[in-house]
C-alpha cells in the first residue's frame, strides 16, 4: 500500500478550535485557579498534586505582568534583601548594548535612575552592536563583572535574562530581578538557560529568578517581530508533550509528569481567539501572549526539564541555529523558528500513524560504530572543523545506548501503539490548524519566511539529522530506527507541512 499524506486522522479537527478541542477535557488540580500567576495559590495546588514529591519547587518569589510591572522595582529589590543591607545594598544592572524605549524613552536608563535613589548602582553593558550569545565568553564575562553585588537585575530579551541566570548562580544565588522587555521567549520564568556550547545550543540548569517584571508597555512596543516570535514559541505546547510521552513510554526520559502537562494545558487556551491580536499589537492580545509565555516557563521549572516544551520543533530551530553560527549568518528568532517547525512535527506524527497502521515492520538497534561515521558526516555539511559533529554525537550516542538497552520495551509499546497509545498523536492539532494560527498572527508559517539562509538544502538538512543532535528522543528517533526516515521521507513530509503552511489543503 502506498503511504502518503491523504488520510484522515480523527480527533482534534483543524478549524480555528483545534487548540480548544486538543486540550484538557478534564477537571485537574488546577482547575479551581482564576490566575495562574498567583504563586502562592499555584504552589498550594502543586503541594496537593499526587506526584508532588517528583516535582521540582517553585522558587519564584515575584511574577508581576503589567504596564505598571517596573514601578515596583524599588519595592522589589528591598524585600530579597537582608534589612541591614538595603542602605548601603550594591545593585548590577546587566545588559545588552540594544537600545530599548519605553514610551519614547531610554528604558534601561530610566531603570537605572530609579534605582540611584535607593542603592549604589553599576552597570553592565556585555556585546557591542553585534548580536549577544549565551556563550562561555559572556558567561565568564558577566560572573567577573557582577562580582560584589548585593543584586542583579537584569533588562531585556531571553538570552541577557539566560546570561544573568547562569552568572548570578554562580556567585551564590546572588538575588535576580528580572525586567523582560519582549514576549518573544518564554525562559524568563524557568529555571535553566540556553547557552551555545561548542557552537551547538544546549539546555542547561541554572536557577529561578527571584522576581520577573514584565512590563507589557515596554513589551507591545517591542519589535512586531519579537512578539510574532513568541507566538511561535507558544505552539510547541501542543506539538512537544507528544515527543515528552512518547520518550517515557520508550524509556527514555523518566521526567514525564501528568500534574506540569496538566498545568500547561489548563491555562493554555486557544490561541485563536488572540492571535489576530499579535499582528495589530493589541494590548490585552500582547498581553495575554505574556501570560502564556510566563506558564510555560514555570511548567518547564517544576517539571524539572525541558523536555515537556522542547521535542522536534526545538530541534529542528537549534539546528537552523547551529547551520547559521557556522556560517556567519544572523541566527533568526527562536520562536518564529519553532513556530514552523512545529507544522513540520504535526505532520510528522501524522506520518508515523499511517505508516504503522500497515504495520510496525522491523525495528532496528544499530551499534554505535554502524552510525558514528554518519552521524559525523551529517554535521561535516554543516561544520567541516568536525568540532559540531563531534559534540552531537556525544549526546546523540548516549540516547542510542538507551535504545538498544531497551529493546524489549520498545518492541512491545510500538507494538500497540495504535490501539493503547493512539491518542498521544490525535491530541496533536493539526499541520493546517497551526498554519492557519500563525498566518493569523503575522507569524512565519513557511521557511522561505525564516531568511534568505534557510534554503532548501537547508530546511532539508536540519529536519532530515534532527534526531542526531540531542540526547534527547522525540518522534524522528522511532522513525529512524523503523528505517521510516529516507530522504523521500523527508521531502514528502516538506511537501506536506508547506502545502499546510500556504493553506492548499481543505481543513477535514
Amino acid at each position: 500500500m502506498q503511504i502518503g499524506f491523504e488520510g484522515e486522522i480523527s480527533g482534534c479537527t483543524t478549524n480555528h478550535h483545534a487548540f480548544e478541542q486538543c486540550g484538557a477535557a478534564t477537571v485537574t488540580i488546577f482547575s479551581h485557579l482564576a490566575d495562574p500567576t498567583d504563586l502562592d495559590a499555584l504552589r498550594d495546588a502543586i503541594a496537593n498534586a499526587p506526584d508532588a514529591g517528583e516535582l521540582t519547587s517553585l522558587d519564584l518569589a515575584v511574577l508581576t505582568i503589567s504596564a505598571s510591572a517596573t514601578d515596583s522595582l524599588v519595592e522589589v529589590i528591598t524585600a530579597l534583601l537582608p534589612e541591614s543591607a538595603t542602605a548601603r545594598a550594591h545593585v548590577f544592572v546587566l545588559v545588552d548594548s540594544t537600545r530599548i524605549e519605553r514610551a519614547g524613552r531610554d528604558l534601561k536608563a530610566d531603570v537605572a535612575t530609579m534605582l540611584e535613589h535607593a542603592f549604589s548602582v553599576t552597570t553592565v553593558v556585555l556585546g557591542d552592536n553585534h548580536h549577544l550569545q549565551a556563550d562561555d565568553t559572556a558567561i565568564d564575562t558577566a560572573t567577573e563583572s557582577l562580582a560584589g553585588a548585593d543584586c542583579v537585575v537584569t533588562i531585556g530579551g531571553g538570552t541577557i535574562t539566560d546570561i544573568g541566570k547562569v552568572a548570578s548562580h554562580r556567585l551564590g544565588n546572588i538575588p535576580l530581578v528580572v525586567v523582560q522587555t519582549a514576549a518573544s521567549v518564554d525562559g524568563f520564568t524557568d529555571n535553566v538557560s540556553v547557552l551555545l556550547r561548542n557552537g551547538v545550543k544546549r539546555t542547561e540548569p541554572s536557577r529561578w529568578p527571584d522576581a520577573v517584571l514584565a512590563d507589557t508597555v515596554t513589551i507591545a512596543e517591542a519589535p512586531i517581530a519579537m512578539n510574532k516570535a513568541g507566538f511561535g514559541e507558544v505552539l510547541s505546547l501542543y506539538t512537544a508533550p507528544a515527543d515528552w510521552e512518547l520518550a517515557y513510554l520508550l524509556g527514555h526520559d523518566a521526567s514525564f509528569n501528568r500534574t506540569p502537562r496538566d498545568f500547561l494545558l489548563e491555562f493554555a487556551g486557544d490561541p485563536s481567539e488572540w492571535a489576530a491580536g499579535i499582528q495589530s499589537q493589541d494590548p490585552q492580545s500582547v498581553g495575554h501572549l505574556t501570560r502564556v509565555l510566563a506558564i510555560r516557563g514555570i511548567g518547564t521549572g517544576i517539571a524539572g526539564s525541558t523536555a515537556c516544551l522542547s521535542g522536534v520543533e526545538h530541534l529542528i530551530s537549534h539546528m537552523l541555529d547551529m547551520y547559521a553560527t557556522s556560517h556567519d549568518e544572523e541566527m533568526g528568532f527562536h520562536g518564529a523558528q519553532v513556530g514552523v517547525a512545529s507544522i513540520v512535527a504535526s505532520t510528522i506524527w501524522r506520518y508515523f500513524t499511517e505508516r504503522l497502521a500497515d504495520g510496525l515492520g522491523e525495528v532496528s538497534f544499530p551499534d554505535a560504530a554502524s552510525l558514528e561515521e554518519q552521524v559525523a558526516s551529517a554535521f561535516a555539511w554543516c561544520d567541516p572543523s568536525g568540532e559540531k559533529g563531534a559534540e552531537c554525537w556525544n549526546d546523540f550516542s548516549a540516547k542510542l545506548a538507551v535504545w538498544n538497552s531497551n529493546s524489549s520495551r520498545i518492541l512491545e509499546v510500538l507494538g500497540q501503539w495504535n490501539a493503547t497509545h493512539g491518542d498521544i498523536a490525535r491530541a496533536i492539532p493539526s499541520p493546517e490548524s497551526l498554519a492557519t494560527n500563525l498566518r493569523a498572527a503575522g507569524a512565519p508559517a513557511d521557511p522561505s519566511a525564516l531568511g534568505e539562509w534557510v534554503r532548501e538544502d537547508v530546511w532539508h538538512w536540519a529536519i532530515k539529522n534532527t534526531n542526531f543532535m540531542r540526547n534527547r528522543l522525540t518522534i524522528v528517533d522511532v522513525l529512524f530506527f523503523l528505517g521510516w526516515w529516507t530522504d523521500t521521507d523527508v521531502a514528502g513530509i516538506i511537501a506536506r507541512a508547506r502545502a499546510s503552511s500556504a493553506g492548499l489543503l481543505d481543513a477535514r
